[in-house]
């Protein structure tokens, strides 16, 4: 699968929900010019054209969560990604060797806010403060701990997606409480409480080596294939289990869109 169908454009590639808007604008036939034109650009994201293994639904007690869930594992270590453009090679490199000095004072583009109720354990605090590297093509994602900051950015683009705040609470552990999330528009207007999902998510694989499902939005066709491109282009190699998105997916998280400032 070559990267650049899957890199090249940020437009495209940052936010997932609206590369599958686009890829399902384009299978139902519209005609719409500017679906077109993103049809027609290099960075817009394709399937691999070799066969890639089952994903499967588990149930019941096949499932690690109790509910029902897509197992996407075969399907995320199966795609390897490759490149052929330099620049986009190079950019790669240069961005896994940042140490995220160059975040401090910066956030999302055009962000909107979500307040959050997260807590985490003393013994949690090293992963968190750690962040991640992307160490192979098929990280998707980097993560920085920056002046009581938390930031994600994909991997290939350097675009700042979200950014938490961090707080230290003393003798127990740390809190989360808000989220900067990139321009809404760009986000396939996604709901407060999505985002919040998408970014614990994020938290838990990425920094805790906790397997969590990737959330799928409410309205994404129950296709298993199209499903795991999705979570794949979302997450990357991490994103081995999903499953469907609704408000009440975590209940210890208290969601509520925010206007004001940290």
């Amino acid at each position: 699968m070559e990267l650049t169908d899957i890199i090249a454009s940020s437009t495209f590639i940052v936010i997932p929900l609206l590369m599958w808007a686009i890829s399902a604008a384009i299978r139902k036939g519209r005609t719409d010019p500017d679906l077109q034109s993103a049809k027609d650009t290099p960075g817009t994201p394709s399937e691999p054209k070799i066969e890639l293994p089952e994903v499967h639904w588990l149930l019941g007690e096949d499932s690690p969560t109790g509910r029902k869930v897509l197992d996407c594992r075969a399907y995320a270590l199966g795609v390897h990604l490759t490149t052929q453009d330099k620049a986009a090679a190079e950019k790669f490199a240069v961005l896994t060797l940042s140490d995220g000095s160059e975040l401090e004072g910066k956030s999302p583009d055009n962000s909107w806010l979500v307040d959050v109720d997260w807590e985490f354990e003393y013994d949690q605090l090293s992963a968190l403060t750690a962040g991640m590297r992307a160490q192979t093509t098929e990280d998707l994602w980097m993560i920085d701990f920056r002046d009581d900051r938390l930031y994600f950015r994909r991997s290939w683009t350097g675009q700042l997606v979200f950014m938490t705040n961090f707080h230290m609470v003393p003798t127990v552990g740390a809190e989360i409480t808000r989220i900067w999330v990139t321009d809404k528009d760009q986000f396939g207007k996604a709901s407060p409480e999505y985002a919040a999902a998408y970014v614990r998510h994020l938290i838990d694989t990425h920094l805790l080596g906790i397997l969590t499902p990737f959330p799928i939005p409410p309205d994404f066709p129950e296709n298993e294939k199209e499903i795991a491109s999705f979570v794949f282009h979302s997450v990357g190699r991490r994103g081995w289990l999903a499953e469907y998105f609704s408000n009440a997916w975590n209940d210890s998280s208290d969601y509520v869109e925010s206007e004001s400032g940290d």
